[in-house]
């Protein structure tokens, strides 16, 4: 007996097999070995059950053992005849046995045998009740403690049986045909006692001699000697959407019919039948079979959508990279790790005689499928109502290709996860539905898988495969080969484990590392994170385990042990020995993997690299398959993977490529280190460390740093980066909680270097004063910058002019000190950002009146609301010809309120303007007369024109501006509802109010110079007429909503002395009232448009 646990092997590169390159790194210990000895003739199949137990067949009875209590038998039950194969299967906790029986003329009888309630009485002597499945039920007397023995009734010889795990269903090889046989619940008509059974559904016949076959749902896979063939069954779109045409049809006939049926009396008993004896007999399925329906058949229920067939013809072929992925744009990540890295031996190039599909069957091995309706009757379903996709295809030449025969195969179904559960919720944009495909799961609860991992194997050469699929459409799955294995001596049988592969040869027990289905990989990442592999890395197949073994026959594989069935050469009696080989926990086996990658660390970096990141594979699928942690109660898997992502991160940060460098920053992304971490598991020389720990404070989902570790972060880039200092304080927000007098003094000393300030830099120290609350020294500082290059800064670093605060974004104390100090820079910037999209006009607006209210009586906020006034104005004349932004109103709606609101309160004096200070005030206003849009030229014969050109008016007022007349501001109280805020008659209450508060300052200055008075007032009124012709413009576009006109009739009616008041009153009316009132009021506005 040889203690696997203590063999050991050094690093090699050894060729083996068809000239594959190896590593050869021992790194897969065992950490038990039991022995136990089987009775005579035992060994005769043997397969794993639920958690350690195996059973292994011997002379009419079935041995049950446990490996964790190491291999001691734990009973047995009986068996009708000889077990030549043994299979398990968790749906229905059933065991299926192929059986021989000796023929009475030579040759043997084979029996399809299940066995229920197999473990309630582990013993041999047991009684058993037998039935035939489909055909027979059981008695009402019978006890659900009893062994229960269902054989499957075949019509052919069963040369190889296997069963789904998900469904229960059995499949059953037969020479050139595979008959399904799927498992069911039914409930006894007497006792209703619910019992399994086996109903024959389907049959297909294939193009070659059967040997093995593997069922996974709708996947199904056949080997023979020199072919592989593994197809998906998929009903026929086009079929599907003629039989429900037709259905459809002969329902409506039926109908008819029962109305014609139900007038007469005598027949009323009839044509109440004759709806459902019709639909049965005339329903599709019944129509292409030419029989009647079972009524418990669902094989032919519609599952896909008519339009879902893919013409063939149109379909284009899209490079992808490894695992089928489609090749990512520049701005895009892709996943791959070390086995997943496409290299030689496993690219996407498929090898001679072989096809990846998904394709039609007819393309590459014919399938033809029958539907079974019951018995022994068997009957075509015309013009293949099922498909079969074919998926893989291998096929070798007996000349030029002696490796075969093909065996082992193997279909693993993948699902979503635990943390991606299908039960009543959506997945990949699919809700979970309940399928009525005949092979598929027929519970709503269960999980849709995501894709299957293939395994097939040649004497040599193992082939692992990976189909992702695509819930909508089956010729939109991918196929692509998952890895090559090239074994030192020929295989006899194979387990696959999450991460591992085990391979039993003829000279031992062989274990490789193997590619995980790509899902696998990516499932425990968020949604946001993909890390990156480089492309160009080769991997090279590594053999982790290599033990010296004899005369073993089969293996098979529990939850966390391995079982060996060796043979005794020496003596008759034929006994066989279990070996069980308890596997190491994922921790343990990771933990090893770094160890020894460790010690090649400096010797071969390359070596390192591929054991990390295959001990971060180990630990990625551990989490995946949820693995069993009653080994592993020490070990936090999640707690491994943060250290393995940390260990990559620090391989990566030293090398010298800023993809690399990238790659590091995801890798301590995954890790979940802190900055100051980071800082302190990295040299400074390192040649990533800056690119990283930048990279690290710029991403949103790093969080604030404490002052202890901005300390350490700030000493580092002090040291090897200082002029870095800046662009991360304005780009990151993880100095919040930090006081900047470190940041002052590193900026101030980079200042000092140069004579002329870097835009970062200034804008830097700006924020650093603003933040320690001397605001008065921000403009100052802020001047030391021309426009040009202070604007350029705030739109790189635009979110430090805008927080959010209840996810309503305000003005930040920078923006207010741009706001009142650099009005052309802050006008400049935020139109930019509201034309870029950034920020909408909306967005502004209310930003701006949470921080600076208008509307309101006093110089200050009089000031605010020509801020914002000239504001807008600067906006609509830079972006009013783009109709992107215009034609949408909800992104201005309120911008436009805002400013009618402000126009009428112009109108009435309100608010006192600059025009006696400014020269050149009047021109401006005067080219913004026709900002929005032209105005009607009836507008000039309606006062206070009255015919009179409105340039003739504006000379006039140019005139008065040159004379010193001081504009009396309002005083007085402020307004009890902000309009901005408000309703719209607010609006109007706070301008008529303005206009009050006007007059009665007006009435005050009786005392004054009448001359001066006039002056004054005179001046007010052709101000007032600067105002109306911008308002006129506004109005006469579409930029006004309903409300908006609204408002201003509103406003009419109550002032109708306001300047133009008529003339705002004909733009907000309709068409028709525009021209009754003009025909009524103002004929002679007309005129011009008479013939």
């Amino acid at each position: 007996m040889v203690d696997l646990s203590k063999c050991t092997y050094k690093l090699t590169y050894t060729c083996i097999g068809v000239g594959t390159m190896v590593r050869v790194i021992s790194v897969h210990h065992f950490t038990r070995q039991d022995v136990a000895g089987l009775e005579r003739a035992g060994g005769r199949g043997v397969v794993s059950a639920r958690g350690n137990v195996i059973l292994v067949g011997g002379e009419h009875k079935v041995d049950v053992r446990d490996l964790k209590m190491g291999a001691i038998s734990n009973g047995s039950f009986p068996t009708v005849d000889l077990v030549q194969q043994i299979i398990y299967c968790n749906t229905g906790n059933y065991v299926c046995a192929l059986e021989t029986k000796p023929a009475r003329h030579g040759g043997d009888h084979k029996y399809v045998r299940v066995y229920l309630q197999w473990d309630q009485d582990n013993n041999t002597n047991q009684p058993m009740r037998a039935r035939i499945a489909g055909r027979v039920t059981p008695s009402s007397q019978s006890s659900v403690d009893n062994l229960e023995m269902v054989e499957i009734p075949s019509r052919k010889p069963a040369e190889f049986i296997a069963c789904c795990q998900s469904t229960g269903n059995i499949a059953v090889a037969s020479g050139m045909s595979v008959t399904i046989f799927r498992f069911c619940h039914k409930t006894h008509d007497i006792s209703k006692h619910r019992f399994i059974d086996f109903e024959e559904i389907m049959e297909l016949d294939m193009s070659f001699i059967v040997k093995e076959v593997s069922i996974s749902e709708d996947i199904i896979g056949c080997v023979s000697e020199s072919e592989v063939h593994v197809f998906q069954l998929a009903l026929n779109s086009t079929i599907v959407k003629s039989s429900s045409s037709s259905e459809e049809r002969e329902v409506l006939k039926v109908k008819e019919k029962s109305r014609s049926k139900s007038r007469s009396k005598s027949k009323t008993r009839s044509a109440s039948r004759s709806p459902g004896r019709s639909l049965v007999s005339s329903s599709s399925c019944s129509k292409l079979k030419g029989g009647k329906l079972m009524q418990k058949e669902e094989s032919i229920s519609v599952i896909r959508d008519a339009d879902d067939l893919v013409n063939l013809d149109d379909m284009k072929w899209t490079p992808t990279l490894s695992y089928g992925r489609k090749k990512p744009k520049d701005d895009q990540r892709f996943l791959l790790f070390p086995s997943l890295v496409g290299s030689a031996q496993c690219g996407l190039t498929s090898e001679p005689g072989e096809t990846y599909g998904p394709v039609s069957a007819s393309r590459c091995s014919n399938v033809r499928v029958k539907i079974m309706s019951g018995g022994t009757q068997v009957q075509k379903i015309a013009e293949n109502l099922f498909e079969a996709v074919t998926l893989i295809y291998r096929h070798a030449d007996h000349a030029g290709d002696p490796d075969i025969p093909f065996s082992n195969l193997l279909i693993q179904p993948v699902y979503p996860g635990d943390n991606c559960k299908t039960t009543g919720k959506k997945y990949n944009g699919l809700p979970a539905r309940r399928p009525s495909h005949p092979l598929l799961p027929s519970h709503v609860a269960s999980e849709r898988k995501v894709g299957a991992s293939i395994f097939v194997t040649t004497p040599h050469v193992g082939q692992l495969y990976h189909v992702t699929m695509d819930a909508a459409d089956i010729f939109g799955s991918s196929v692509v080969r998952g890895g090559v294995f090239s074994y030192t001596a020929p295989v006899y049988s194979v387990a696959l484990e999450p991460s591992l592969l085990h391979a039993l040869t003829l000279t031992g027990l062989e274990t490789y590392t193997l590619r995980p289905h790509p899902h696998i990989v990516v499932a425990h990442l968020p949604q946001h994170l993909n890390i990156i592999v480089p492309p160009h890395w080769e991997e090279t197949v590594c053999l982790v385990g290599l033990r010296p073994f004899l005369n073993v026959e089969t293996l098979t594989l529990t939850s966390t042990c391995l079982a060996l069935i060796a043979s005794n050469p020496e003596g008759g009696d034929k006994s066989h020995t279990v070996y069980s080989l308890h596997l190491p926990s994922s921790g343990a086996l990771y933990k090893e993997m770094v160890r020894v990658g460790r010690t090649h660390r400096q010797a071969s970096p390359p070596t390192y690299l591929h054991l990390l990141l295959e001990a971060h594979l180990v630990i990625t699928t551990a989490l995946h398959k949820n693995a069993s942690l009653m080994d592993e109660e020490d070990e936090d898997l999640y707690a491994l993977l943060q250290d393995s992502a940390a260990l990559l991160g620090d391989y990566y940060a030293s090398c010298t490529s800023e993809a690399e460098w990238e790659q590091a920053v995801q890798y301590y992304q995954v890790s979940s280190l802190s900055c100051d971490a980071v800082i302190e598991r990295l040299e400074t020389d390192t040649p990533g460390i800056l690119h990283i720990i930048s990279s690290l404070l710029l991403n949103p989902a790093t969080t604030v740093l404490t002052p202890a570790q901005a300390n350490c972060v700030l000493d580092m880039l002090e040291k090897i980066a200082p002029q870095e200092v800046s662009p991360i304080i304005l780009k990151s927000s993880c100095f919040k909680e930090y006081k900047k007098d470190k940041v002052l003094s590193i900026i101030k000393g980079e200042l000092s270097k140069t004579s002329e300030p870097r835009a970062s830099d200034v804008l830097a120290l700006a924020l650093v004063f603003l933040e320690r609350g001397s605001s008065e020294q921000v403009s100052v500082v802020l001047a030391s910058l021309r426009a040009y290059q202070l604007i350029e800064a705030l739109l790189q670093n635009s979110k430090l002019l805008l927080l959010d605060i209840d996810t309503t974004p305000q003005l930040s104390p920078l923006a207010q000190v741009l706001s009142e100090h650099k009005k052309e820079v802050f006008m400049e910037v935020f139109v930019s950002l509201i034309g870029e999209g950034t920020l909408s006009l909306n967005a502004f607006v209310d930003s701006f009146v949470s921080v600076y209210p208008i509307v309101s009586a006093g110089p200050e906020c009089n000031i605010h609301s020509l801020r914002l006034r000239d504001f807008l104005e600067t906006f609509f004349l830079e972006y009013a010809h783009n109709s992107e932004i215009t034609d949408d109103h909800d992104k201005y709606d309120r911008a436009i309120t805002v400013l009618v609101s402000l126009y009428l309160a112009s109108l009435m004096g309100g608010f006192a303007d600059k025009g006696k200070e400014d020269s050149t005030w009047c021109e401006q206003r005067a080219a913004l007369m026709e900002l929005y849009g032209p105005r009607p030229s009836y507008l000039n014969l309606l006062p206070p024109f009255n015919g009179r050109p409105p340039t003739a008016h504006l000379k006039s007022l140019k005139q008065q501006s040159n004379k010193p007349s001081p504009i009396k501001g309002v005083t007085g109280r402020k307004y009890e509802q902000d309009p901005v805020h408000g309703d719209e008659t607010g609006v109007l209450a706070a301008v008529a109010a303005a206009a009050a508060a006007a007059a009665n300052e007006s009435s005050c200055l009786a005392s004054e110079d009448e001359d001066d008075v006039l002056e004054a007032n005179c001046s007010t009124d052709s101000t007032a007429l600067l105002h109306l012709l911008v308002l006129q413009s506004l109005l006469s576009s579409d930029l006004p909503s309903n409300e908006d006109r609204a408002n201003v009739l509103k406003f009419v009616g109550s002032n109708p002395t306001a300047p133009g008041a008529m003339a705002l009153k004909v733009l907000c009316l309709s068409q028709k009232e525009q021209l009754n009132f003009l025909i009524n009021e103002f004929p002679t506005a007309l005129l011009q448009y008479a013939k």
